[in-house]
């Protein structure tokens, strides 16, 4: 039988606290709404970023996707019911809330906290069945099944202990209604049980972080791997990292506040701390296990978007100022004008003339008969016509199109 509102209450009444101390910064309503709100979206944004990927473009989702998916509305359910917490008192000292406050926030957090205990395990699941994607044997592949099997034990033990703190379920919130029911651990059947499960578990869940932290560190022994990947994968080891340290500091609230029982039993008051390590570490979790799936996509769309070459185009007259006297006809539009004037209206032997003086002014100084073969004196088109002709093109004349490639960056985000 476990302990009633009655003998909770009394113990309380025993120390007091102050009822108007000032709310500590983890208390503030504005604090639980800030710290796991944002990262809820953020968690729901990479998660539709992974699906993204996984149905449009891989076309390959796998059971790792599935328990991403259960992961994630498991903890918006989480957070949902911590934030209705708030208006039951959460934050406040139990002692002085009303009754259907104190029954209230006792039911929320009961689902809250059973939970977070499921998806604790499930998260931890779906990044291993992960790995096994990119384990296809040996070694490392029973590692992670070896884990698997260990973390799925854990997840089932703790989550019925969570679910079931009580028999019936429902006395956990509503002890008066059902004063005979038997309840245990997580139930408050007993102080000392119900401290030790909490750190025992908050102990295993560090450890398990860790392991499954460090387990993919052997893909850095890979000579192939080149300097983005490198970078790629020690973003998202520093985001594991980042789980790994709040489940340390949150070991160490729990066990510096006894679960909420130290210096004196208040539920309410002691517990928003953890509360909102806990919603953080799901949600940075569930981040990481999904930014492997979907930041590769993301990186080649950025890649594409920067420019990485430039295009240079230089235009050269095919006839300079010594062979026409002329430069280019945009320079010197009039006497073109006036040239093609004279050429339209002469006869048909002076336009034949005047074709050949343009073509075949070398053949004028020395008494040479001009030959309508003439016109090809001309560089350019000699180059291109004669095969015979020595000599090669001009480099500089016509239209030249350089590339030149910027020296390519170790790494680009």
């Amino acid at each position: 039988m476990g302990l009633s509102f009655e003998d909770v209450i009394a113990e309380m009444l025993m120390n007091a606290p102050d009822p108007n101390e000032m709310l500590p910064v983890s208390n503030r309503p504005a604090t639980l709404w800030g710290t796991t709100l944002p990262f809820l979206i953020l968690t729901w944004v990479a998660v539709c970023l992974r699906f993204w990927v996984r149905l449009r473009i891989m076309r390959e989702p796998g059971w790792d996707d599935a328990l991403v998916l259960l992961a994630v509305l498991l903890n918006t359910a989480a957070t949902v019911f911590v934030l209705i917490a708030i208006k039951y008192g959460l934050g406040q000292h139990f002692l002085y809330l009303r009754i259907t406050q104190m029954e209230g926030y006792i039911e929320m957090f009961y689902f809250a906290n059973a939970i977070y205990i499921t998806n604790c395990a499930v998260i931890k699941l779906s990044l291993l069945v992960q790995y096994l994607r990119i384990f296809k044997a040996g070694t490392m592949r029973w590692i992670c099944k070896t884990l698997f099997v260990i973390i799925a034990a854990w997840g089932v033990t703790y989550g019925f202990l969570a679910w079931f703190p009580c028999f019936p379920p429902q006395a956990y919130y509503k002890k008066n209604d059902y004063p005979n029911a038997h309840c245990y651990g997580f139930g408050f059947g007993n102080e000392k049980d119900f401290i030790s499960l909490f750190e025992s578990h908050t102990a295993l869940n560090m450890a398990f972080d860790l392991t499954i932290f460090i387990t993919p560190m052997v893909l850095f022994r890979n000579p192939k791997l080149r300097m983005k990947n490198i970078f790629a994968m020690t973003g998202i080891f520093i985001l594991g990292g980042v789980v790994v340290m709040i489940s340390i500091w949150r070991l160490f609230s729990i066990v510096d506040n006894r679960a909420a029982t130290h210096p004196y039993i208040d539920f309410t008051w002691w517990s928003p701390i953890s509360i909102i390590l806990s919603c953080l570490e799901i949600d940075i979790a569930i981040m990481c296990a999904s930014m492997p799936i979907f930041w590769p996509v993301i990186e080649t769309s950025f890649a594409a978007i920067f420019v990485t070459h430039e295009v240079h185009i230089t235009e050269q007259p095919r006839y300079s100022a010594g062979n026409l006297g002329l430069a280019y006809e945009l320079e010197h539009g009039d006497a073109m004008r006036d040239r093609a004037s004279i050429k339209s209206g002469s006869t048909s032997r002076e336009s034949l003339v005047m074709t050949r003086e343009l073509s075949g002014k070398q053949g004028e100084g020395d008494g040479t008969a001009v030959r309508v073969g003439e016109r090809y004196r001309d560089p350019y088109l000699a180059a291109h016509v004669d095969p015979f002709r020595d000599g090669v093109v001009d480099s500089e004349l016509g239209v030249r199109t350089g590339v030149t490639a910027k020296p390519k960056e170790k790494w680009v985000l």
